[in-house]
Order: structure tokens, then C-alpha cells, then sequence
């Protein structure tokens, strides 16, 4: 038996190429013919090593990966999989910003529909609180906002440019400038399609199609959001540029978040807003900074008789009795 331009030569038979054989048994040299079915080599025999090298060799993974060596594979495999990652998370962006907003907006009207019987409506707090939205948001997309009944410590932004405050949050800000920093936030988060990418995250396209879920469950969904790093920092560093511009300081958030802080080493049930967003500590250094680069002299985000509006515009509204915000 010899090997002789690049066919094996074996007596009595005829030649056969070597890139006709392949190598049937891991642990035995028993060959088979790609072309011929059910023909068969085998040696009982190790044969001379310039024979026995150019056999084939046993498949140990599978074809392209024993084609390029099992490292080789393992790395191409890894950059193919960081591809697809950022890939999906910049193409969920671009689906985001493709929605048209009147569509966002009746997706999130359905879903705060589901806070109904929780609204606020006293009219002087609900002006107040547009007039301050006015003051915070970019010109030319509206902001709708609304606070619901509900004694948590929360607020979330919904698609369409909605944004829901929990009574909580109001009762516990010490000044209206402290609810300025929150909104401006969440704001953010509006602007920057956040709201969409994360519901597009959790439920696909099918949310496009009205098969990926109910407004109940994107409500839910919405609660539970967990942004990136990088979302929260762009809607952290939104809500500082607006305050800014708005001439309210960012001190008062710093100091809201120094509070929200000392609360976070036993973190129960209610404070849901701690638990959605980064340490309150990181934010309170981030918006110190930012009100010591600010102007000398700020005004409040609303008047004495605004802010006592905004905190009594839940008065005769019935609240939401035991807390269950799985709608």
C-alpha cells in the first residue's frame, strides 16, 4: 500500500483519493468512501507514518471546527456572539425610533388606562405639574402626565410621552424642586426611547403586532424595568441638563437621593424606585456636581401655592388599598 499523488494506492484495487475517504471510528482505523456506500477500509495494523499521516483524521467536533482547530472556532464563536449582541440591542433601538409616536401614544394611553380609578384630578395640582413639565421638557414633544393614588415611592414612564407619578414620591419630596429632578428623569427616558426598547426587549415585534401581550402586562412590564447603565446615565444626565436650563437646582435631587440612600441597606416592598434605578448614593455625587457647575442663583421648580396644589391633588380620590401592581 502506498500514497501516491494524493490517492491510495492499495494492491488489486483500484486507487482511491484521499478526499474520498473519511475516518468512520474514532478510536479504530476503519475508513469509509464518501462516494460508494457501504465501502469500507479498515487496518488491523497501524500502517508506515508517511501513510498514516495523510489519512484522514478522526472528527472530533464536527467538520468546520476540525477544520480550523477547536481554539481557532471557540474564538470566532465568541466575536460572532458579541456580534449578535450588540447587534439585537442597537437593532431594538433603531425599531424603537422607526415607531411612529401617535402610535406610542395610544399604547400608552391603554396602559395607564389600567390606573383609572387610582388618578389625581384635582385641577390646580395637575396644572401645576404641566406647567413644571413645560418647563422641563424639549420643545415640540408633548408630555402627558398623571398622578395615581398609589403610596409608594415611584414613578414610571409609559410610551407616547405619558409619565405616571406615584402619590408616594410627592409625599415624600421636601420641596417641589426634589419632584423636578425625578420628572426630568423619566423625561429622559421618554426622549431617548428607552420606554420602547425595553418593551420591545421583553416582548419582541409581537408588541407591534398586538400579539405580545396585554397593556396590563406591559404596565407590569414597564414597573419592573431594569435599564442599562447607559440608559440610566443618559436619563440622569438629561434630567441635570434640563434642570439647568430650567434654572432649578440639582441640589435638592442630590439631597432626595441622600435620603433614598440611607434607606437602601434595608430596602422593603415599597420603595420600588430604589430598586429600578443605580445606588442612590452614585446619583446624589453626580447631581452635587452638577448644581455646584450650575448658575449662582436658582428659582423653585414651582411657587408655595403650586406646590401646595401639587401635594393635596390626590384629596378625594380613592387610594389603592392593598398594593398589587401586577394588574
Amino acid at each position: 500500500m502506498t500514497v501516491d499523488s494524493g490517492a491510495l494506492a492499495i494492491e488489486g484495487h483500484d486507487p482511491v483519493s484521499l478526499a474520498d475517504l473519511e475516518r468512520i471510528d474514532p478510536d479504530r482505523l476503519i475508513f469509509a468512501r464518501k462516494a460508494v456506500p457501504g465501502w469500507r477500509l479498515g487496518f488491523d495494523v497501524e500502517p508506515p507514518g508517511p501513510i498514516l499521516w495523510q489519512l484522514p483524521a478522526a472528527a472530533r467536533y464536527g467538520g468546520v471546527i476540525d477544520r480550523l482547530g477547536l481554539w481557532w472556532a471557540a474564538g470566532i464563536a465568541l466575536v460572532l456572539s458579541a456580534v449578535v449582541v450588540v447587534g439585537a440591542v442597537k437593532g431594538l433601538d433603531l425599531v424603537a425610533r422607526a415607531i411612529p409616536y401617535a402610535w406610542e401614544q395610544r399604547l400608552g394611553d391603554a396602559i395607564s388606562g389600567d390606573f383609572g380609578e387610582q388618578a389625581c384630578r384635582a385641577p390646580g395640582g395637575q396644572k401645576a405639574l404641566d406647567g413644571l413639565a413645560r418647563r422641563l421638557s424639549p420643545s415640540g414633544r408633548p408630555i402627558r402626565l398623571g398622578v395615581v393614588n398609589i403610596p409608594i415611592v415611584n414613578a414610571v414612564a409609559l410610551p407616547g410621552g405619558r409619565i405616571l407619578i406615584f402619590r408616594g414620591l410627592i409625599d415624600e419630596a421636601r420641596s417641589p424642586d426634589e419632584v423636578a429632578g425625578v420628572l426630568a428623569h423619566e423625561i429622559g427616558h421618554v426622549e431617548h426611547r428607552h420606554v420602547m426598547v425595553a418593551l420591545l426587549r421583553r416582548f419582541g415585534l409581537g408588541l407591534l403586532i398586538g400579539s405580545g401581550g396585554t397593556a396590563a402586562e406591559y404596565g407590569q412590564a414597564l414597573l419592573d424595568a431594569r435599564y442599562s447603565r447607559a440608559a440610566e446615565s443618559e436619563a440622569d444626565e438629561f434630567s441635570m441638563k434640563q434642570l439647568l436650563q430650567a434654572g432649578i437646582s440639582p441640589a435638592a435631587t442630590a439631597a432626595f437621593f441622600r435620603r433614598m440612600s440611607k434607606e437602601e441597606a434595608g430596602m422593603g416592598g415599597p420603595l420600588l424606585y430604589l430598586a429600578s434605578h443605580p445606588p442612590s448614593d452614585e446619583r446624589r455625587r453626580r447631581f452635587e456636581a452638577a448644581a455646584a457647575s450650575g448658575r449662582v442663583s436658582f428659582r423653585p421648580a414651582l411657587s408655595p401655592s403650586q406646590w401646595a396644589a401639587l401635594r393635596s391633588i390626590c384629596v378625594g380620590t380613592k387610594p389603592l388599598g392593598d398594593i398589587d401592581l401586577r394588574f
